[in-house]
């Protein structure tokens, strides 16, 4: 279900994350926000990656990295995990994801969390990732994210093909 692939240094990512933060386009939800880190040709660079996938969306390892975030630790860490369809994600505080399942599995980096994140399924109960290990996730399972903290959540998530 969860597996963790790697232990990583998030200080730099972080600090990468605060350097390029002003500049960032967000897409807005009700429970958080997100901007895309990937997109595939043609498409809006901010937007092609995040959200639910449209009908008939193919996502391989050719997709590009958004120029934003070219020749940075983004575009390392993606090619690294051979992510696609990869993006930022906040989740606000008080808020959940519904129960859901992906045609693919996930790749989850922790940048910001607390003891108060859990990433749910729904037959084997509630996890929390830790920051500073890049997870492997089943998401093949019905799951969800909560954010039962007063904090906001930042996770890095990509497809593993």
């Amino acid at each position: 279900m969860i597996s963790v692939l790697d232990t990583i240094e998030t200080s730099s990512v972080l600090t990468a994350y605060k350097q390029l933060e002003d500049g960032i386009k967000w897409i807005e939800y009700p429970n958080g926000k997100q901007t895309g880190l990937q997109y595939n040709e043609g498409n809006d660079p901010w937007e092609d990656a995040v959200g639910r996938m449209k009908a008939g969306q193919k996502w391989t390892t050719d997709a590009l990295v958004n120029p934003y975030f070219k020749d940075t630790i983004f575009e390392e860490l993606i090619k690294k995990y051979k992510m696609t369809r990869t993006r930022l994600m906040w989740l606000k505080p008080y808020s959940c994801y519904s129960m859901h399942r992906d045609d693919t599995q996930r790749i989850h980096i922790p940048l910001i969390t607390n003891d108060h994140c859990f990433f749910v399924f729904r037959d084997k109960g509630c996890f929390n990732l830790s920051v500073g290990e890049v997870h492997l996730v089943d998401t093949t399972q019905y799951h969800s994210a909560m954010n039962c903290s007063t904090e906001w959540r930042l996770h890095i998530l990509g497809s593993q093909s």
